[in-house]
């Protein structure tokens, strides 16, 4: 993981008339992850012009939280840390979300499920309010386990917003582009490309 904000600048250099939207996400990094059935668009960029730029952070800090009643209701968010686990239960206020000791494994965050609600719970991470990672289901005794790295990607979609799962998206492609965020402090990403020799993203500086 990086220890500071990034400065993510994209600029559209293509001929893509279609008015396409970019998406950034991220990965759970363990073997059962998989993008297209369980990633979600933590950054939508749209109508951004040819030779038209967007700049944004990507934040260091990440938050967790758990919501339940297909979203109705959420625990407050918290900033975690990597290494630690939280616990959603209940006191004698309600249904509350607490940090609760180490993870199993130091490179991994948790959230556990100790609350008995219909459909059980969703827990995810977030950056900037928006979700990053997210484990639709986690049943009562069960436990959402994240681990993140350093690396972001890029997809291009017709139909996408915000904290959307990809897989409910309408996708323009199923290939990604990797953006490791390692050392860096700000970086700007361009879309190149048209329709006859396709669309394919790239590094324009990175520091």
């Amino acid at each position: 993981m990086f220890h500071e904000d990034v400065k993510i600048t994209y600029v559209n250099k293509s001929l893509n008339e279609d008015l396409p939207k970019i998406f950034i996400f991220a990965m759970n990094e363990l073997p059962t992850f998989s993008a297209l059935k369980h990633g979600v668009a933590w950054k939508v960029i749209s109508n951004i012009g040819r030779n038209s730029r967007s700049s944004f952070v990507y934040p260091a800090s990440t938050g967790v939280q758990a919501s339940w009643d297909r979203g109705a209701n959420e625990t407050q968010q918290l900033e975690c840390i990597v290494g630690r686990r939280y616990v959603v239960n209940k006191d004698n206020t309600g249904i509350i979300l607490k940090e609760s000791g180490k993870a199993l494994h130091d490179s991994e965050i948790e959230l556990v499920n100790e609350i008995q609600v219909k459909n059980g719970i969703s827990a995810f991470l977030t950056k900037n309010n928006n979700v990053l990672v997210k484990k639709k289901i986690v049943a009562y005794g069960q436990k959402a386990t994240f681990h993140l790295s350093s690396k972001i990607y890029w997809g291009i979609a017709s139909e996408i917003s915000d904290s959307q799962s990809i897989f409910s998206a309408v996708l323009d492609s199923d290939n990604f582009f990797e953006l490791d965020l390692e050392n860096t402090s700000s970086v700007t990403v361009s879309l190149n490309g048209n329709a006859e020799s396709g669309y394919y993203f790239k590094v324009e500086s990175q520091d």
